[in-house]
């Protein structure tokens, strides 16, 4: 079994959103513990299972991981694995990277962006057929290096080839 763990599956935003939901939820159960009534053991037991969960999706991971020239799309935490999911690799030898752009909305917009739309960039890694015609997405990433990085490993563990996106539709 061989791994790469690459990046962190959500972007700053996300995290500071997740962040302040976890501020939110321990600030109210302080309020709350010294208040008297029924469900006060209930708080106790729920406030640090899910302020752990909360946490374990901020510091979530996401790579992946081969086993028995199989690849898996793997969702890490602290380099254990927590979730995998097969990646469909028939007749599909060739490796690439495609670049597309993608957009989403933010929670506060000004005047340079009224919409409130963050447009960037990520880099997929697709398996691709011989004409280049079918293609089947392994995983994607904000930054160009960890793409490459996933791109030799895929190349050191199987084989398969690096090829420049092209179809031939002849």
């Amino acid at each position: 079994m061989q791994k790469r763990i690459v990046e962190y599956k959500l972007d700053l935003i996300q995290k500071l959103h997740l962040s302040f939901i976890l501020l939110v939820i321990l600030g109210v159960s302080l309020l709350l513990i010294n208040k008297d009534f029924s469900y006060k053991y209930l708080l106790y037991f729920l406030t640090p299972i899910i302020s752990i969960l909360i946490l374990s999706i901020i510091f979530l991971k996401s790579g992946l991981l081969i086993i028995d020239n199989t690849i898996y799309k793997g969702y890490f935490l602290l380099g254990l694995l927590i979730y995998k999911q097969k990646v469909n690799i028939n007749n599909q030898p060739i490796v690439s990277i495609l670049r597309l752009k993608r957009a989403h909305g933010m929670p506060a917009f000004g005047l340079a962006s009224p919409q409130g739309v963050h447009s960037f960039y990520k880099f997929y890694i697709y398996l691709l057929n011989q004409s280049h015609t079918e293609k089947t997405e392994v995983i994607g990433f904000k930054k160009k290096e960890n793409a490459e990085k996933v791109i030799d490993f895929l190349i050191e563990n199987l084989n398969l080839t690096n090829e420049i996106y092209c179809p031939d539709f002849s």
